[in-house]
């Protein structure tokens, strides 16, 4: 994204505004809104653009205006007014990597495809809180892995936040793993590596970072059992498997119990809200216990 301070957009009067951002109304879409129902109450959405976009997903080759999706135009001061409204602190330097993590995001979004959320209030909350909130209830010990990392959460955020720890995004999708190096290099965050390749039993990833890992971070990428199949040969005895899910989990946490008897267990499981909002959230943790080397593996091996 360019050298620290270098924004994309235009200067105005309360900072840098990103490329589309909504000056003084809805940008490109102004004028050009219609008013449909939405269950009990009427909601306005951008003409043209099909249901599924209406709620900020993807879909088609429409470029995104993510201007339609923000209430006031995005800028640096903005974006540090939300961290204040969800009572999460950052610091400067933090929140002008988040600044321009987010640029990124909505430059790249349209011709990548890397998330359905839009806007930079959902963003924050959804994106870059909901993946470093996981800090209050672990202390990291790295290199940390994040597993299937997409366009970079919870990794990236958590870089951010902690810049005294190593961290490795492991992603196998091409243009995924394109964005990852530019926004590693255009956030300057040098406490970060990438992994470009599946991660399995018999990845490479020991040859290429060595080993063993310290903690493992994952979100939304598939069921708790077969991620801890994938990192048991890596993962050092005594370290998490975090694990960033939705309320509704107890399933899944007794399958990988029940698959890994005497060598991982269940140390914590927090419950939680996303601050300012009633959207719950789990964060299992899972820890490696020490086992003789003819303990049984996992019973699922899968790519994503």
């Amino acid at each position: 994204m360019g050298k620290r301070g270098k924004h994309h957009g235009k200067r105005t009067d309360s900072g840098f505004a990103s490329q589309g951002a909504a000056r003084g109304g809805r940008g490109r879409l102004a004028g050009k809104m219609r008013t449909e129902p939405a269950g009990r109450r009427r909601t306005t959405v951008p003409r043209g653009v099909s249901p599924n976009r209406r709620h900020g997903f993807a879909g088609g080759t429409r470029p995104y205006d993510y201007s339609a999706y923000e209430s006031e135009p995005a800028t640096p001061e903005y974006l540090a007014r939300l961290f204040v409204r969800h009572s999460f602190p950052v610091t400067a330097r933090q929140l002008e990597r988040f600044w321009r993590y987010y640029e990124l995001l909505r430059r790249k979004n349209a011709s990548l495809d890397l998330t359905r959320i839009m806007g930079i209030e959902a963003t924050t909350l959804k994106h870059f809180i909901d993946s470093a909130i996981i800090l209050r209830w672990f202390e990291p010990e790295g290199p940390v892995l994040d597993i299937g990392s997409g366009p970079g959460f919870p990794g990236l955020p958590l870089a951010i936040m902690r810049e005294d720890c190593q961290f490795i995004l492991a992603e196998s999708r091409e243009k995924r793993i394109g964005f990852l190096r530019e926004a590693i290099a255009g956030l300057e965050l040098r406490n970060v590596r990438l992994f470009p390749r599946t991660v399995r039993e018999d990845s490479p990833l020991g040859d290429e970072h060595g080993l063993p890992l310290g903690d493992v971070v994952t979100r939304a990428l598939e069921a708790i059992t077969p991620t801890l199949g994938r990192i048991l040969p890596f993962i050092k005895p005594g370290r998490q498997a975090v694990f960033l899910k939705g309320p509704d989990c107890d399933a899944e946490i007794s399958d990988a119990l029940s698959s890994f008897p005497g060598i991982f267990d269940l140390t914590g499981d927090a419950n939680y809200r996303l601050p300012g909002t009633d959207q719950k959230r789990r964060l299992p943790r899972f820890r490696k216990l020490p086992f003789p080397p003819t303990a049984r593996k996992s019973r699922v091996s899968v790519d994503f």
